[in-house]
């Protein structure tokens, strides 16, 4: 007890005696003893202890000893001894307890457990890709399939995945793809992270992945559970099936349509009716082949054959005298095909092109390179027609002829612009002016002829044309278009040729199909 306590206290019972006899009196006579009072003002003392420190998958118990009797906190248990206090903790945790004692003295201790594993490592799906970008939900054997995986623990994991650790089912039936890798792109011991890929899958149907239980551990013994993912895509290793089908409108023109026994993909130019069925309106005849392909990127050849279009009407001639003319309509029609089965050596000596229907009269425009006996300079007359043409270009380079101009014929009651002239390799023909006749040794050679053509538009903005000539030993050369000048040699003459005007979303597709064709002999 503090001394001015004390005094105070004394103080105040002599006060007390000298006013009062009676309780000095009672004092004097039943000698009270006054009580001494014990102040507190030292906190507690505080020892924490842990059931275990080791790492375990069961709880772990925390005492916290004080070094005198102690208040109750809410959560804890206090032992009987008043000077404990207990907790369980089923995860791992950090938080900071305060203890009073019974004086109200206070003590802080910060409790820390992160021994507690109980979590189970996590396996997820993270990201799906597709190298079929446009429709990622199909794919073919072809398709690279991509799957990032990361797996989780708030531990450390032991190991990562393994190529043979992931199952790859079709339509829930485990397969074995052509080629499947995996490499790690995140190491660490709490996360780990893979890329998973897979080539070549010739099994059809639902892809989807598996990840059997137990396959990836923690430090303490946990275990992934089954992890099975829908990957939403459905492989297809089959070629679409197709049919071709034309309409003839009103107007001339012709509505083609291509249907499909599935889905297929938009195919340029084409307008689609529904997922299986696509149409395109023509106003030309024209054959080529065409590819169709669906959603997997699995492929279909199919020949689209226009053959009854009369809005626009393309027609071209070749002459020889030996067959006369034979004609081709713009779908795959060889003009002079019937000079090469008669006398493969037999060359084109004159060239007529035409075009009708919804175009103007110069739509068309062509020039042409004739070979002849007389050589540079030189002219002669077409035997047939009475008209003029000329060794090298006709017309003269930088001019075009059209319909409009005079170097016309009519061949089957239709206007044409004729090219080179009837008589070229005929024996004892002879030049404008009556001189060189054409020797018979020479002739019968046929030497000379049309060996080189352009043709182009007036306006290309929808339509192309596109042409093919045939040499004989030589077979069809490269297709050319648009004003692009097609010839073997000038001295080696067309035997025959194609010609095809085509909407200019066709264009790939006709120049695929003719150039498989070059260098093929007829």
């Amino acid at each position: 007890m503090k001394k001015s306590v004390i005094t105070g206290i004394f103080f105040l019972l002599i006060i007390n005696i000298f006013i009062n006899p009676i309780l000095a009196k009672y004092i004097l006579e039943e000698r009270i003893e006054v009580a001494t009072i014990q102040i507190d003002r030292t906190a507690p003392q505080l020892e924490v202890g842990y059931s275990t420190k080791e790492l375990t998958l069961g709880n772990v118990e925390v005492t916290i000893k004080a070094n005198e009797q102690i208040q109750e906190i809410e959560g804890w248990f206090l032992q009987e001894d008043k000077k404990t206090l207990k907790k369980e903790y089923s995860k791992d945790s950090k938080e900071e307890i305060t203890v009073k004692d019974l004086s109200g003295n206070t003590e802080k201790t910060v409790v820390e457990i992160n021994n507690i594993d109980k979590e189970k490592p996590i396996i997820k799906i993270q990201e799906i890709l597709n190298s079929n970008t446009s429709y990622p939900n199909y794919a073919n054997k072809n398709d690279e399939i991509m799957i990032t995986i990361s797996i989780r623990d708030n531990k450390k994991i032991l190991k990562s995945l393994e190529n043979d650790d992931i199952k790859i089912l079709v339509d829930n039936k485990e397969i074995i793809p052509e080629s499947k890798t995996i490499t790690i792109q995140k190491d660490t011991e709490q996360e780990k992270i893979v890329l998973f890929k897979i080539l070549g899958i010739i099994e059809e149907g639902n892809l989807s992945l598996k990840i059997p239980k137990d396959i990836i551990k923690d430090e303490i013994g946990n275990s992934n559970i089954e992890v099975e993912k829908d990957l939403q895509i459905k492989i297809d290793n089959t070629s679409p099936q197709a049919t071709y089908s034309q309409e003839k409108m009103e107007d001339g023109k012709i509505k083609a349509q291509i249907t499909a026994n599935e889905k297929i993909r938009n195919l340029e130019g084409w307008t689609n009716k529904n997922d299986t069925t696509i149409e395109k309106v023509f106003s030309s005849n024209v054959s080529y082949i065409t590819e169709i392909e669906d959603l997997a990127g699995n492929k279909a050849e199919l020949e689209i054959n226009v053959t009854q279009a009369t809005n626009i009407i393309l027609s071209y001639a070749s002459h020889n005298s030996e067959v006369s003319w034979t004609y081709g309509y713009g779908n795959y029609d060889i003009a002079g095909l019937e000079a090469i089965k008669k006398n493969a050596k037999y060359k084109t000596e004159s060239l007529a092109f035409s075009i009708l229907g919804n175009v103007e009269k110069d739509f068309l425009q062509a020039r042409v390179y004739v070979h002849t006996y007389w050589g540079d300079g030189a002219a002669s007359i077409c035997h047939q027609s009475g008209q003029i043409y000329y060794h090298g270009w006709n017309p003269p380079e930088s001019e075009w002829s059209t319909l409009l101009n005079k170097e016309n014929i009519i061949l089957e009651g239709r206007n044409y612009i004729q090219f080179g002239g009837v008589g070229i390799n005929r024996d004892k023909n002879t030049d404008t002016n009556g001189n060189n006749p054409i020797p018979e040794s020479v002739s019968t050679k046929y030497k000379y002829g049309i060996s080189g053509m352009q043709l182009k538009l007036k306006d290309d903005s929808e339509y192309s044309i596109v042409y093919q000539i045939y040499v004989d030993q030589v077979g069809w050369v490269k297709p050319a278009k648009n004003g692009e000048v097609t010839c073997y040699k000038e001295n080696k003459p067309i035997s025959a040729l194609r010609i095809a005007l085509i909407p200019n979303s066709e264009l790939n597709a006709l120049l695929d199909t003719w150039n498989k064709d070059t260098r093929k002999i007829c």
